[in-house]
């Protein structure tokens, strides 16, 4: 499970970061539902929480104090420093703090289970939190500088943020819009339009964007020579493209492990071991949360940024990308391993060992498929003792599984329903619907959820579908609509 910060970034990337987090992202479940809908709600009251507790306005309160302790506010001319100088923005001294664990390979005492504070967290670290502001309030990141202030006012209102600002002391709402005014002033000053929509695809700020935008080329030919490795499966040409990225990536913010889970010293070695397939208990269970921590979160996650930067660009790849990340997510070699686990096969010793035995070719979801189908792979599932005779029982219920769940042809039912008498009708229009798990009851509800009222009817809620409701300008019967494999 990911933490509520790093959820509510994430979440913002569909709206506006640490503005708004409700209504943006669709979570499905086709299984074990009460167990992942409770995650699901822990997850999303520990997003909720965080924005009400601290949110945009926090933010912008810490930058303002860090930026008085430094004495930049100090400055008769602070505001415009602050639009033209990147390093007014920056504090060398905690900057050194953050790398210096990571140089000597030693570990904080936190407790990686726990969420860094603000207040603890470095004025690049939160910096980059704004500039994630900036980037999703700004739409268009080719407007000219001159319409910046407005772009930011219009973004704002009726906000989180706005109905927050408006309680706290008189002037406090102006020095935040001056912080979001100079910081995107400095953005805009510091890059291209191409540029932003580079950033922004990367999910980073503006000094990873820039430093990234400096070796961009150098980064491009060593993740081309990883995914190419991918496919092929050389193990020695994968491991020191990843190498090379991660020296280069590993390093700088975001892609920087927490505290808890400082690169050691030997971080290459662990690298090598998890991409090549080896066992957990040969890596050794100590190096593991290294290995999802900087890894299969950090790394892969940098690699797929520098790729999303390069498509924003008109970048099309000659071959399959993105098999060196698939590499590092999955800890196996190939690609084609990497597409097995990715489809459900639980066992890495499976699937390096079925593509080893099998000789197969396939890059895509539908070539997969027609491999698992052919007699060949038939024959091979019937000697009950492969891809290994520990993993042959895995092995069967997968290629099953993976075989009868195939691509389902959804379609609209409708359905008549009145509401309960003693429901206020509402105006005409389209409202979300929401179906209770136990009894059935039909909820109409407005689409930032808002209960309106039940209707007269329970209801059976066939998953995967969609529900939409809608009635004509005299509302005696609403019209329920269901998308969905199962409508």
């Amino acid at each position: 499970m990911i933490k509520g910060k790093e959820f509510a970034n994430v979440a913002g990337r569909a709206g506006r970061a640490f503005v708004d987090v409700e209504g943006l992202i669709v979570h499905i479940m086709f299984d074990n539902v009460n167990c992942r809908k409770n995650k699901w709600r822990k997850l999303v009251a520990s997003a909720k929480a965080r924005t009400l507790k601290s949110g945009l306005i926090q933010i912008i309160a810490e930058i303002l104090e860090r930026l008085a302790r430094k004495g930049v506010l100090d400055r008769d001319d602070a505001w415009e420093y602050l639009a033209n100088a990147r390093e007014a923005w920056i504090s060398p001294e905690e900057g050194a703090k953050v790398v210096e664990p990571l140089m000597t390979g030693t570990k904080s005492g936190a407790n990686g289970d726990n969420e860094e504070t603000i207040e603890k967290e470095s004025l690049s670290q939160i910096v980059e939190r704004l500039d994630a502001t900036v980037f999703g309030l700004i739409e268009a990141l080719d407007s000219d500088r001159s319409d910046l202030p407005k772009l930011l006012d219009d973004a704002l209102k009726g906000s989180l943020w706005a109905r927050q600002i408006a309680r706290e002391d008189k002037g406090v709402a102006s020095q935040h819009k001056k912080v979001f005014e100079a910081r995107a002033d400095l953005i805009w000053k510091t890059t291209t339009a191409q540029a932003r929509r580079g950033h922004f695809a990367m999910d980073v700020g503006l000094e990873a964007g820039l430093q990234i935008d400096a070796m961009a080329d150098e980064l491009a030919e060593l993740l081309d020579r990883a995914d190419n490795a991918a496919l092929s499966g050389d193990v020695e040409a994968l491991v020191d493209a990843l190498g090379g990225l991660g020296e280069r990536l590993l390093f700088m913010r975001p892609f920087i492990p927490d505290k808890a889970n400082a690169l050691p010293v030997n971080w290459r070695a662990i690298l090598r071991s998890w991409v090549s397939g080896e066992d957990v208990a040969k890596i050794g269970p100590q190096n593991m949360r290294v290995v999802e921590e900087a890894f299969t979160y950090r790394l892969v996650w940098a690699l797929e940024a520098v790729r999303t930067r390069r498509m924003s660009f008109g970048w099309l790849p000659e071959k399959v990308a993105g098999g060196g990340a698939a590499a590092v997510e999955t800890g196996v070699p190939q690609f084609m391993m990497s597409m097995l686990i990715r489809a459900g096969l639980p066992s890495r010793r499976a699937a390096m060992a079925a593509i080893k035995d099998a000789k197969s070719v396939f890059v895509t979801p539908a070539g997969m498929r027609a491999w698992l189908e052919s007699d060949e792979i038939t024959a091979y599932t019937d000697a009950s003792d492969k891809p290994t005779p520990d993993t042959a029982a895995l092995w069967v219920r997968f290629r099953t599984d993976a075989l009868n769940g195939g691509i389902q042809k959804w379609s609209v039912e409708h359905y008549k329903h009145l509401l309960d008498d003693t429901v206020i009708v509402p105006q005409a229009g389209f409202y979300r619907i929401v179906i209770n798990e136990g009894d059935g009851r039909i909820w109409l509800i407005t689409p930032d959820y808002q209960r309106v009222g039940a209707f007269k009817k329970s209801a059976v809620d066939l998953k995967p579908s969609l529900h939409q409701a809608g009635c004509p300008a005299a509302p005696d019967w609403w019209r329920l609509y269901v998308l969905g494999a199962a409508s």
